[in-house]
């Protein structure tokens, strides 16, 4: 099975599912649920020059429902974010 049919069966929660609408969370986890989100994106957000605890707080809400952020350097400090499903792992 590929991994967008197994995203299918087993999609991420929708954003009002986890956060309340239009606060820093729910719009991080918009741009989560549209492919990712970098760093600096997160920091334009939220005002903060620490994009961490925003993922932190996201991947509390996230994990028991089976998923997780993955995050991978692009270069320097830059990271980009990424929703991954941990169900199968």
């Amino acid at each position: 099975m590929s991994e967008q049919q197994e995203l299918n069966l087993n999609p991420p929660p929708k954003p009002g599912e986890l956060f309340k609408h239009g606060t820093q969370l729910y719009q991080i986890y918009e741009k989560l649920l549209s492919g990712g989100i970098t760093s600096p994106e997160i920091r334009n957000i939220s005002g903060s020059l620490s994009h961490t605890r925003r993922i932190s707080d996201i991947r509390t809400k996230l994990h028991p429902r089976g998923w997780d952020v993955e995050s991978k350097r692009l270069h320097g400090n830059v990271f980009i974010n990424k929703l991954k499903d941990i169900r199968n792992n």
